[in-house]
């Protein structure tokens, strides 16, 4: 079988012929091409082949009474919790209610994947923004894949959840930097990984890349309280370079200055690089580009009405210039 071909099965039968190799290469072959063409399915089945030779349970696919055609199951809200090793931090009310507003209109369309710790006890592993969001709704069940089922007791289970948490936050599309690194800190702490190199290898990143994410909360209180609160920013390059700048008040504006966009990632980095350099002085932009517009940040309530004429004739000039009708 090609691995093309092994990408077109589906999730049982991934596991399945995982399960039936015995060479120990060849099923980390296909962990390692599953990693990187499918990241979802990494969540599902577990990077260590020694994992899935102790406990085959940690990968297995089988669900309990009520699954659907899709192995889908519709579970009680008060049966879930969060999973105790995931950072969660406030979620932005509109934001919530967009997801909330969104599912009602469409439904579900990603179910929630949980650990079943217990007989009618269940955990989340990936989606704790939808399940809040389907229970804003007034709903009191949530379409859900059960994928695991270790218990509290299970010798596993912590390293397991916290792994989990940490993929969770790796393969979001609204990546959260403080989430991840709490995880990060979190699974370095309890001796999941035994450094950040280790840690590194585990979510298939580069160990620069670990380092950078635990830098952020190098960050003054006031700064890291916005990311938890706003999420103004996902640009971990810049927060990376904001933290080693040790004047607070020149790193609060410049973090300010970044999130209205008065400022740039290279801005703060050339700022970083020239620190020592007194003469060095930042540099707000009274304007900025995005994309295919120019957005001006300049504030104009001190003009007068001529001179605001006297503006836009000047702009309606520099306009024609570069770009003609």
């Amino acid at each position: 079988m090609t691995n093309e071909e092994f990408l077109k099965l589906t999730t049982e039968d991934k596991i399945n012929h995982i399960l039936s190799l015995a060479d120990y290469k060849k099923q980390q072959e296909l962990l390692d091409f599953l990693k990187i063409k499918d990241k979802f399915e990494h969540i599902k089945v577990s990077g260590k082949v020694k994992t899935i030779k102790a406990n085959p349970k940690s990968i297995s696919c089988n669900t309990i009474g009520g699954q659907n055609s899709g192995g889908e199951l519709y579970i009680d809200l008060e049966l879930i919790s969060d999973n105790p090793f995931q950072p969660r931090l406030q979620i932005e009310q509109s934001k919530l209610e967009e997801l909330a507003k969104s599912i009602k209109k469409r439904g579900l369309l990603q179910p929630i994947v949980l650990n079943k710790s217990s007989e009618n006890v269940y955990e989340i592993i990936a989606g704790h923004t939808r399940r809040d969001a389907v229970k804003f709704n007034g709903d009191t069940k949530v379409k859900a894949i059960i994928f695991s089922s270790y218990s509290i007791d299970d010798v596993n289970y912590k390293n397991i959840m916290l792994s989990n948490a940490i993929v969770e936050n790796i393969h979001r599309n609204d990546l959260n930097p403080i989430e991840t690194a709490i995880s990060f800190t979190n699974a370095l702490k309890e001796g999941i990984y035994k450094n950040q190199a280790e840690l590194a290898v585990a979510i298939s990143k580069q160990k620069i890349y670990v380092t950078k994410i635990l830098s952020i909360l190098k960050l003054q209180e006031v700064i890291l309280e916005d990311l938890r609160k706003n999420k103004s920013t996902k640009d971990v390059q810049a927060l990376y370079f904001l933290q080693r700048i040790n004047d607070l008040e020149i790193q609060r504006n410049m973090y300010f200055s970044l999130i209205e966009q008065k400022i740039n990632r290279e801005d703060i980095i050339e700022y970083v690089k020239n620190m020592n350099n007194e003469n060095v002085k930042i540099e707000v932009k009274p304007f900025v580009f995005k994309k295919n517009k120019i957005e001006i940040k300049s504030d104009f309530s001190k003009l007068t009405g001529k001179q605001k004429k006297e503006l836009e004739n000047e702009l309606n000039g520099i306009i024609k210039k570069y770009i003609p009708s």
